[in-house]
């Protein structure tokens, strides 16, 4: 069986707009946001070094992505292979509760935990307004 290998300008280019969205251009704190060094980032962004899985995984957490979803997006499983279906795209929303925390400079486990929370308490809200129109409707 041949050795899977990361497609290195699907990566770069993954990482360089990675940057851009959820640390403001900043590649230092991007890789604090990660827990890699500053220079492993470089070299990502240079194609010069081969991608673990592992590594693909960290940013994956660190950045509230489904890491299936990264691995196939650079080549290193095909969809068939994994659960590829896409989280949904945090860096979009209008929510500025949720802007807070993806451009706190805490760990992305840290950021992890506060998405996790805020998501809770999003559904309790939801919950509530159906418990608020079931009454209205006399149920």
């Amino acid at each position: 069986m041949a050795e899977r290998t990361v497609d290195r300008q699907a990566w770069a280019d993954f990482i360089a707009q990675a940057i851009t969205d959820h640390a403001g251009g900043n590649t230092t704190r991007f890789a604090e946001m990660v827990g890699v060094k500053y220079k492993t980032v470089r070299r990502w962004l240079t194609k010069q070094t081969d991608v673990s899985e592992e590594s693909i995984r960290a940013v994956g957490r660190a950045l509230n992505i489904k890491p299936s979803v990264l691995l196939v997006r650079v080549g290193l499983y095909a969809a068939t292979e994994v659960d590829a279906t896409p989280a949904p795209d945090l860096s979009a929303t209008d929510d500025p509760a949720l802007q807070e925390i993806l451009k706190a400079n805490v760990s992305p486990r840290t950021k992890q935990r506060m998405i996790e929370r805020l998501q809770e308490m999003r559904q309790r809200e939801v919950d509530e307004v159906k418990w608020w129109i079931d009454q209205a409707r006399g149920a």
